[in-house]
């Protein structure tokens, strides 16, 4: 760690602190504070961002075009910064190969890993929204896409497949039960695709990842000051965006909980986020799009649970795990969330319906 260190941070000496920071899936995150500077020191995963250059020049790309914005919201807000090494480049290789990068640290913050009180929910639609704005007027071909694939669900499902005919599955009743599941919900898995190519909805700059976890919110105050983990900023849907925000934090019991029955989907939440988003950033989605947001998070709440359940089969080689059966618990979790989503449709299109 010491070699890593020095290229960020020279005069590296006892008096630096260093802290495992958050809970993520993909790379390996610390907090380095020193007398110099604190920064967010990243390994990237490789397996996950295989071309690390082109993701630190979307960084560069869209920083860029928020720096030349530079226009006031009203509350506090910052944006994430990449930090060049000593010897000036954006990121740092080691001997091993690994793809080592600083970002400013923003102090003064908290995340909350679920959503607890509708203030907090309306903050987290507001930032989403307030992020979407921000890059609206930034053409989504100006990115690099480094996830090819990424939240296109038919493309999941062709993995799966393959998967499934490679994996032997001889497990119990809740392997069986996901994979009941996926069978049942294979018609109509792309809509958004096909939408998307029929031109009814556009491709726009997407944050890809906008979980609870990755809102930062001011530690006095409460409101949202950041959207943080920007890997997967580039081109995508903002029904996308919008959908797995609303799965994730409307999931009150949170992604890890043990018990999958007390998963529910929170609809105080989703009004709550719904109509911070549709403050800021109601203006950008078209009518057609609105009338896809019940079914937007329902599939994204469904390609959750099938990327776990495949990497489970696949021998949990993406997503980081403390056991074995980790992955398939996950995949168990959103799809309990899926039920819950299906059985409140009725609910969820009226609250669309009237906030919009």
């Amino acid at each position: 760690m010491k070699e890593i260190l020095r290229q960020f941070c020279p005069h590296a000496s006892g008096d630096v602190s260093v802290s495992i920071l958050g809970q993520g899936n993909i790379n390996d995150t610390w907090l380095v504070r020193s007398p110099d500077r604190s920064f967010v020191l990243q390994r990237l995963n490789s397996q996950v961002f295989p071309h690390p250059h082109l993701i630190m020049a979307n960084l560069s790309t869209f920083s860029r075009h928020l720096l030349e914005k530079g226009e006031s919201c009203g509350q506090r807000w910052e944006n994430s910064r990449l930090l060049s090494t000593c010897s000036g480049a954006p990121f740092y290789t080691d001997h091993q190969g690994h793809t080592w990068r600083a970002i400013s640290y923003i102090d003064g913050t908290i995340t909350h890993q679920a959503i607890s009180t509708s203030a907090q929910a309306r903050q987290v639609g507001w930032a989403l929204g307030h992020f979407h704005y921000l890059l609206a007027d930034l053409p989504a071909e100006k990115l690099h896409d480094t996830l090819p694939g990424f939240h296109v669900l038919p493309r999941y499902l062709q993995s799966f497949d393959q998967v499934l005919g490679q994996a032997a599955t001889k497990g119990g009743v809740e392997l069986r039960f996901c994979l009941d599941f996926v069978a049942a919900r294979r018609l109509g898995a792309d809509l958004l695709e096909r939408a998307r190519r029929q031109g009814k909805i556009t491709v726009q700059v997407v944050h890809g990842d906008p979980k609870a976890a990755n809102i930062l919110f001011d530690a006095a105050t409460d409101l949202a000051v950041s959207l943080i983990d920007l890997d997967t900023v580039g081109p995508g849907l903002l029904l996308s965006d919008i959908g797995d925000c609303l799965r994730s934090c409307c999931n009150v019991q949170g992604e890890e909980v043990k018990d999958v029955s007390a998963v529910e989907f929170d609809l105080g939440m989703f009004r709550a986020i719904l109509a911070g988003y549709f403050s800021e950033a109601g203006s950008l989605l078209s009518a057609q799009e609105r009338q896809l947001i019940f079914q937007a998070v329902r599939l994204i709440a469904f390609e959750l649970g099938l990327r776990f359940l495949s990497d489970y089969l696949a021998g949990n080689n993406y997503f980081k795990v403390s056991h074995a059966e980790e992955n398939l618990h996950r995949a168990l979790v959103q799809f309990h969330l899926v039920q819950s989503i299906e059985r409140q449709q009725g609910q969820i299109e009226g609250i669309i319906k009237e906030l919009a």
